[in-house]
């Protein structure tokens, strides 16, 4: 890789420098979402352009802002920083309650599988950067949550919550449903292991992740979205999609989960399952990008000129990666491709630098663009794609600070 010499004794690579003042612009545009949002948390889709409204509390994305504070103050130890983060303690506090009162009247959903998106990435790793015993509280409170959601028939945790737009047909289905997301939620139930000696949240935990690279994860490495389970036995149906172009396809981001999300299990259990999970969910992914490495909203979406990217599913990959990086590399091999998947996010999709827009990264999808067959298909009218995306943003800067020379506590690491 071609080096640049910034004095007579560093030697540093483009893509050092490249993400160095990247790191520095993602900063300077942080501190000025904090005077815009003023405690307040964005909406977690923006628009085509960058910009974000507000208010965007009571989604499964209520994590992301906060976090992303909590990772700059990681990254550089400004006490402004952990500061605006507690701002959201309260909020945070009211959420983890879950009364369906409440969340009914201030238009919140009920917690469902993301509780770790919304609880750890903020209460969990406030505490694991300052011992907040209020943020290890609230942590803890999400954990019972989630483990409440454990199918003991099955070995799974239940994904969503009914919705009042449900269709009795779908709504039965979501009794037995599991969810490719789940995975990266599960490191809340390992830590609540760790924290209390409660083996109850490891197992359910473990059990769920072994389910998921079983049932989940196709022979050729791709992924379902979802999974369905005989809700009253446990026995296995078949796969699923809600977001994809259709119940065979592979929807990226559901990818990027994957990759993501079996690494760490494999680094909580040593199992060696999930290891291999998470290197066939990558060898398909590497397998399946467009030319320049821009990953397609769903990898079985006809390739033409139309065809959206989702930017959110490369950022959640390229942090996936180099997790992955830490337990299976290979003279840095991994490292190489996630930061070849970083380069080409900052130089082919982020905002211009004028006018300020409050978004990272452009070019997300976050729904199903289209479906097979369908009218939107057929009229390449695509509501749910080139959007930012709060999340696409969140794993972009982790990605980037887990690249940093030092050693930066993340989320991750307890």
């Amino acid at each position: 890789m071609k080096k640049n010499m910034i004095n007579d004794s560093t030697n540093v690579t483009d893509y050092e420098i490249e993400r160095y003042d990247a790191m520095r612009d993602l900063n300077l545009k942080l501190y000025r979402n904090c005077l815009h949002y003023n405690g307040d948390i964005p909406t977690a889709v923006g628009s085509a352009d960058g910009q974000h409204a507000l208010s965007g509390k009571g989604q499964w994305t209520d994590g992301f802002w906060p976090g992303l504070l909590l990772l700059a103050y990681s990254g550089n130890q400004d006490d402004l920083l952990l500061r605006e983060y507690e701002r959201y303690m309260p909020f945070l506090e009211e959420r983890v309650n879950n009364d369906s009162l409440v969340n009914k009247s201030r238009g919140y959903m009920d917690l469902d599988h993301d509780v770790g998106f919304i609880f750890h990435l903020t209460a969990v790793y406030h505490y694991l950067l300052t011992g907040s015993r209020s943020s290890r509280t609230v942590g803890l409170r999400s954990a019972e949550v989630l483990l409440g959601r454990y199918q003991k028939n099955g070995s799974y945790i239940r994904a969503w919550n009914d919705w009042e737009t449900d269709t009795p047909q779908f709504r039965q289905e979501k009794k037995g449903k599991a969810i490719i997301d789940s995975l990266m939620n599960v490191p809340l139930l390992f830590w609540a292991a760790k924290e209390t000696g409660q083996d109850c949240y490891r197992k359910a935990a473990e059990a769920h992740a072994n389910q998921l690279a079983r049932c989940i994860v196709r022979d050729d490495g791709s992924t379902y979205h979802t999974y369905n389970f005989n809700h009253e036995t446990g026995s296995p149906l078949g796969g699923s999609t809600v977001q994809g172009y259709s119940h065979t396809s592979a929807w990226s981001r559901g990818q990027a989960w994957a990759i993501y999300g079996f690494a760490p299990a494999y680094r909580y259990t040593g199992n060696k399952d999930f290891l291999l999970a998470s290197q066939r969910c990558l060898q398909y992914w590497i397998q399946s990008t467009l030319p320049e490495g821009d990953a397609p909203w769903d990898f079985a979406a006809p390739r033409n000129q139309w065809l959206p990217v989702d930017t959110s599913a490369m950022s959640i990959a390229s942090c996936g990666i180099l997790e992955l990086g830490l337990h299976d590399s290979v003279d840095g091999e991994l490292q190489e491709v996630a930061e070849r998947i970083i380069s080409r996010l900052l130089q082919a999709h982020r905002p211009p630098t004028s006018p300020y827009v409050h978004a990272f990264l452009l070019h997300g999808s976050v729904g199903p663009a289209y479906k097979e067959g369908s009218q939107e298909e057929k009229d390449r009218k695509y509501i749910y794609s080139n959007q930012s995306l709060i999340y696409g943003d969140y794993f972009l800067y982790e990605s980037i600070l887990r690249l940093q020379p030092s050693n930066i506590l993340l989320p991750w690491d307890f």
